[in-house]
């Protein structure tokens, strides 16, 4: 991953740093992060604090929209930065970087003999099913063709397919039944095709396997030992957990598992996985068009580096030559996390051994890593329209919709910054404060940790955002105000559009009146 011009610049302040040559890492092989990582400065590890500082500079300068970088060197985390509103504790939603973790499943049950070999044949692991289209010899696709990606079926389910495949599964009564259907259109193990049905699959076979939900056995057999309890994974409707995605993690818990296979599999004297399995996954398999090569759900370069990839920007980095892991959350970031691992964390290591303290340097980089966490600045809040005197704090009813909405109410009287919006969904009262400043408003209520920003755009429709924090998608609302009436439009992050009617208790009354 180091340009020649790097290579030389490293072997000039190694150079440079020849008294340093005895100096030993601290190190992680006196500590396992199973309760928590350990801290330590850049310079302490052989990073520049500049370098990475220069980072965040450019970061905020082009406004990517990032939710969190932690980096780890010889055990030891170095830098750790959240972007408001993202937080530490908040778990993020990992997308395909959930793939890497699905077929460490399969390792491990390789490991402990539910699974015998990766040249299983697929169809042998669902025999209740009766595959179509068995033409094109799907017969001899094997689980290691599953794994790299390469099954040879007529799978259309990515982005570059707009993820109409995909839509087709999760229509489908059996998910399973839908991907064994598929027409082959190569020879197994021939061709690298993108495919999210075939890491579902690995789900699938696991649970086959083990005869224990794929998240069960995951818990029982990876994440405790390495001390991760606070997962969230999404099943689908057979019950089987979406092995391509619909995970959520800690970023500090994404590192573990990076950490993991940096250590050939190996946790705290214990083998989780094995180091073969870790070699073969993390070893290139096949050649791809956007990357150097496909291991087991794995992106490999030619240096031996090796990445859980994710949709919007989610990245597990793990680079051995570096004794290096960097974990990137992002909102809608896809290619910043790649750029920056070439242009500042990798270049910002520059030493094996330690380096001389530089505080000047390590206090800039805490200072921005203190900013990006803050509030951001408001801006000015423009002058309620005269209609908000007689809404603010009225209630709208709506008939029976999909959404589950009955009433709500906004008040733009409560608070100078935020307008208050309470809303009776599925008989439940939920209230959250909606920013005015441009500054997101963060909640609890709805379950999981929201932001609502929002502004009027004419005198008469109030407009807001809001997602869910640790995700990489918002919803949009607009509301419209005639007299004692509201429409309401919601656009949900698939594109889907609700549009309800409310009418207000002072409308109902108008009518008894008359």
């Amino acid at each position: 991953m180091l340009s020649p011009k790097h290579r030389v610049a490293l072997g000039l302040v190694a150079c440079g740093l020849c008294f340093l040559a005895n100096a030993a890492w601290s190190g992680a092989s006196d500590y396992w992060p199973t309760q928590g990582w350990r801290t330590s400065t850049p310079e302490a590890q052989g990073m520049k604090s500049d370098v990475l500082a220069d980072m965040f500079t450019d970061l905020t300068d082009s406004d990517h929209s990032i939710d969190s970088v932690t980096i780890i060197r010889n055990g030891y985390i170095v830098l750790d930065a959240y972007f408001y509103p993202f937080r530490k504790d908040t778990k993020h939603i990992l997308h395909s970087c959930t793939k890497s973790i699905t077929s460490t499943l399969v390792g491990i049950a390789i490991d402990k003999g539910y699974i015998q070999n990766v040249q299983q044949q697929l169809m042998g692991f669902f025999p209740e099913i009766g595959p179509a289209n068995m033409a094109g010899g799907k017969d001899r696709i094997t689980l290691e063709n599953v794994l790299t990606m390469t099954t040879g079926l007529d799978c259309r389910d990515s982005y570059r397919h707009r993820w109409q495949g995909l839509k087709r599964m999760m229509r489908s009564d059996s998910w399973t039944q839908y991907m064994l259907d598929l027409p082959m259109v190569a020879p197994p193990g021939t061709r690298f095709v993108y495919c999210n049905g075939a890491s579902y699959l690995l789900s699938a076979i696991v649970k086959e396997a083990t005869g224990m939900r794929t998240l069960e056995f995951a818990l029982q057999n990876l994440f405790g030992p390495l001390g991760i309890t606070d997962v969230r994974w999404e099943a689908n409707p057979q019950g089987i957990d979406v092995g391509f995605g619909r995970m959520w993690l800690k970023p500090h818990d994404m590192a573990k598992f990076g950490w993991l296979f940096l250590n050939k599999g190996q946790w705290d004297g214990r083998s989780v996985v094995s180091a073969d399995w870790v070699d073969a996954a993390t070893r290139g398999h096949i050649g791809t068009k956007s990357f150097d090569q496909y291991g087991y759900q794995w992106w490999v370069d030619k240096e031996g580096s090796f990445a859980a990839m994710g949709h919007r920007g989610q990245r597990i980095f793990v680079v051995p030559q570096h004794d290096l892991v960097a974990v990137f959350t992002c909102f809608d970031a896809p290619r910043t996390p790649d750029f920056v691992m070439r242009s500042h964390i990798i270049p910002s290591i520059v030493s094996d051994a330690a380096l001389p303290a530089d505080t000047a340097a390590n206090q800039r980089l805490k200072a921005l890593v203190r900013r990006l966490k803050a509030n951001p600045a408001p801006k000015p809040i423009p002058p309620h329209p005269g209609i908000t005197r007689t809404i603010s704090g009225r209630t709208y009813r709506f008939d029976a919709n999909e959404l589950g909405i009955q009433s709500f109410r906004i008040d733009f009287k409560a608070r100078r910054d935020a307008a208050v919006l309470d809303y009776m969904q599925n008989d439940r009262l939920i209230s959250v404060a909606i920013g005015l400043d441009d500054v997101y408003r963060l909640s609890d209520a709805p379950g999981e940790l929201t932001a609502f920003k929002g502004r009027w755009r004419t005198d008469y429709a109030f407009y807001f955002s809001f997602f869910e924090v640790g995700h990489t998608f918002f919803s949009k609302a607009r509301i419209e105000f005639d007299d004692a009436q509201a429409r309401v439009r919601l656009t949900d992050p698939q594109g889907g559009i609700v549009e309800l009617k409310g009418a207000s208790d002072l409308n109902k009354e108008r009518k008894v009146e008359n």
